[in-house]
């Protein structure tokens, strides 16, 4: 090869599938005794000129990229040694193999697997290192899952430090005329202390580990019965000492230098390879199938069974369908499909029309097709359960979704571990169904475990970290933590624009997610909400909102779900600002295209009754608990048919309940409508009793009030106020 070709330090392609690669393989050299500008290919390279990267590995693995990492390692020639530090490399290595690994949202990225010769082991050992102190370079540690070294020393033999034992390395493969800044770091620098080796010990766990030991003595000088030989790294120090299940210590026929060289698809070919081969398959296992190795006790503990399917008795609404875009200023989708099956296509077409009732049906048959065949441990198995606990809790059925998300959590935790990427995105949901059942501040804290957990392995710009992002904003809003929740939308909203485009769907619902946040009273005080009329703040996410709307309307069409829920958020901003007339026209028109594209008991649709509701509510003058004008009897059927829905989806104990129970209650008190108030108040602090939650002071006093006036004006107790006192004393 020209030895003027490279510079250093390089990261170079030298093979690239034609299709889309599911792994990086990264070869990294150790020091170079001979000066050769082709250090880093001559050192894979055979005699006879193969270079077994890629004229072997690539064709017996096409899906994987093969890279070579060149860095000046050079030891014997003076003028042109460097005076980089390991740590310097491995810097390099990493900046360099984070630019080619570009992102591939909602997707986990390709596996990667360093390759490394002597030296060159270590420099992959701190690269890790270094990976896990910078979270620029978090991804790749997380991407990384197996580790091959090549007589690397790991540690001193003998009471040797390992510093000495690498600088001796060096010394050897120069045959003795080594010396450069790099070999006074090996031996005397503190990066190879028995703490810098503890501290990479720490990491062991989460690789899989190959160690190939020279098999054959490098002969120093002399000939016959008077030559002088010795193993450049030993046995000891050639190994990490790890578990059989992390790693693989095997022996080859050769010496330091030529056992990473291999010729010929001969046996020494075929060991290297089908044990690379099965760090790939391991990997990919791990990730989306079963896992070879299953610890002892797994077998007596049995998955547990999976949750009954669950169909709506309602007939699935068909609707008018969606308009076709007039405009393509909204690009890309909420829900992707696991894989190619057209059931799994399908499915995510209904959940990105928000068709819940039809996905749910679709993933169901999916689900107990992969029970059947793949078992209750198959990643598949476990992605499609996952997507059933997605539908039950965006169809508001609470129950449900507990049960899927806590059938995949405790599969997904015994059988790929704690921090798998499918665990940790169920526990994610499970924070969602726990902030909808109303226990925020538990909400709170497994989202901010979960999101931690995912920001050191899958990284902070993946989706499932930003999803995570998204509903710790939602716990704050229902904590009353305004700014918080407010804060937390507009970063994630910046990090989507900077992943997936300004004028992604994902974008625009987080815009809307931080545009509720702004126009919400989760604390219900009256004062709050007053003051908000009149923040510059409010008044602007008003009209954000019907910006938002206009563009999605054009864009999807006035049936889309994500511009019906912004010209909803819109009607409730005019609602809360005392714009009666506008509020109502608005929330009338989100309804009426929601009851057209999803039906009278779609989420979305009752939503919007809840809304009204509240808008004539709030124009009945109840935040103030005042009766201003006699609107409330226009606030009952709207809060009568959402109370009846939300307590058949969400469960009689659900907060959501109590509180609309709670606002009839009230509005008929105000009225002096003390009989169904009564009865409201009864349900209220029956419902809170069962749920554990005593119902507060004011309650209990309101339905003393009711109880008395209604046994004064109740026919039949007896006349005057001898017949009330006397009913009086039953209480």
């Amino acid at each position: 090869m020209d030895t003027e070709e490279y510079e250093f330090p390089f990261l170079q392609e030298v093979f690239s599938p034609l299709e889309s690669h599911k792994v990086d393989f990264v070869f990294v050299h150790g020091l170079n005794p001979s000066g050769r500008n082709d250090h880093p290919f001559q050192t894979w390279t055979h005699s006879n000129g193969k270079f077994w990267p890629r004229d072997f590995l690539a064709e017996d693995i096409p899906y994987a990229r093969v890279f070579v990492y060149g860095y000046n390692s050079n030891i014997t020639h003076p003028q042109s040694m460097s005076t980089a530090s390991i740590k310097d490399h491995a810097n390099a290595l990493l900046n360099l193999l984070d630019m080619e690994r570009s992102p591939q949202m909602g997707s986990i990225p390709p596996k990667v697997i360093f390759i490394g010769h002597s030296l060159g082991g270590l420099v992959i050992k701190q690269a890790l290192l270094n990976a896990k102190e910078d979270p620029k370079y978090t991804s790749i540690r997380s991407a990384t899952s197996g580790l091959v070294f090549f007589g690397t020393p790991h540690r001193g033999a003998k009471a040797v430090e390992l510093g000495k034992i690498a600088a001796r390395v060096a010394r050897f493969v120069s045959k003795g005329h080594a010396s450069n800044d790099l070999l006074d770091c090996l031996e005397y620098n503190s990066l190879f202390t028995r703490q810098m080796t503890d501290r990479f010990r720490h990491q062991l766990e989460d690789y899989r580990v190959i160690s190939f030991i020279e098999g054959k003595k490098v002969q120093i000088g002399g000939v016959g019965p008077t030559s002088i030989s010795h193993l450049v790294v030993d046995e000891e120090s050639a190994v990490l000492g790890l578990s059989g299940l992390r790693e693989t210590q095997l022996k080859l026929d050769a010496d330091h230098s030529q056992m990473c060289k291999v010729g010929s698809r001969g046996p020494m070919y075929h060991l290297i390879k089908g044990n690379i081969k099965q760090l790939v398959d391991q990997a990919f296992l791990s990730e989306q199938g079963f896992i070879p190795s299953m610890p002892p006790n797994a077998a007596s503990s049995p998955p547990p069974v999976p949750p009954r399917f669950h169909s709506d008795n309602s007939t699935p609404y068909q609707g008018q369908g969606l308009p076709s875009p007039s405009a393509q200023r909204v690009t890309g989708i909420m829900f992707n499909p696991l894989d190619n099956d057209p059931r799994s296509i399908r499915s995510a077409e209904l959940k990105n029309r928000a068709k819940w009732d039809e996905a749910r049906t679709l993933e169901y048959e999916i689900f107990q097709e992969h029970l059947r065949s793949l078992g209750p441990d198959h990643f598949s198995t476990l992605s499609v359960a996952y997507n059933l606990a997605e539908v039950e809790l965006e169809s508001n059925y609470l129950e449900k979704a507990n049960e899927w998300c806590h059938w995949v959590s405790e599969n997904a935790q015994r059988v790929f571990g704690t921090k798998h990427p499918l665990t940790m995105k169920t526990e994610s949901l499970v924070a969602e169904v726990l902030c909808q059942q109303g226990k925020h501040q538990e909400a709170e804290s497994v989202c901010a475990n979960v999101l931690a957990h995912q920001q050191m392995t899958i990284g902070e710009d993946h989706l499932d970290t930003c999803d995570t992002r998204r509903r710790l904003g939602m716990t704050y809003n229902a904590l009353g933590r305004r700014e918080n929740a407010v804060m937390t939308a507009e970063k994630l909203t910046d990090t989507l624009k900077r992943l997936l485009g300004e004028t992604h769907i994902r974008v625009f619902g987080s815009v809307l997610d931080g545009l509720e946040y702004i126009i919400s009273n989760q604390s219900g005080d009256a004062t709050t909400l007053i003051v908000m009329r009149f923040q510059p703040d409010v008044q602007r996410a008003a009209e954000m909102l019907l910006q938002v709307y206009q563009e999605l309307r054009t864009a999807l069409g006035h049936g889309h779900p994500s511009a019906i829920r912004a010209l909803c958020l819109h009607g409730r901003a005019q609602s809360f600002m005392q714009q009666s007339m506008e509020a109502s026209e608005t929330l009338r028109r989100a309804l009426a295209s929601a009851e057209e594209a999803f039906g009278p008991s779609h989420p979305l649709t009752m939503d919007i009754v809840g809304n009204i509701g509240i808008m004539y509510a709030l124009q009945n003058g109840y935040a103030q608990g005042l009766v201003t004008n006699n609107r409330a009897a226009e606030a009952f059927p709207w809060l009568t048919r959402y109370l009846n829905w939300v307590e058949h989806r969400k469960g009689k104990d659900n907060p959501e309940t109590h509180a609309t129970l709670e606002l009839l209650a009230n509005l008929h008190f105000n009225a002096k409508e003390y009989e169904p108030a009564q009865k409201y108040y009864e349900r209220l602090v029956a419902n809170r009793r069962t749920a554990d939650f005593a119902a507060n002071d004011r309650i209990n006093t309101q339905l003393q009030l009711c109880r008395a006036n209604t046994m004064y004006t109740r026919r039949g107790l007896g006349s005057g106020l001898g017949g009330f006192l006397s009913n009086l004393q039953r209480y």
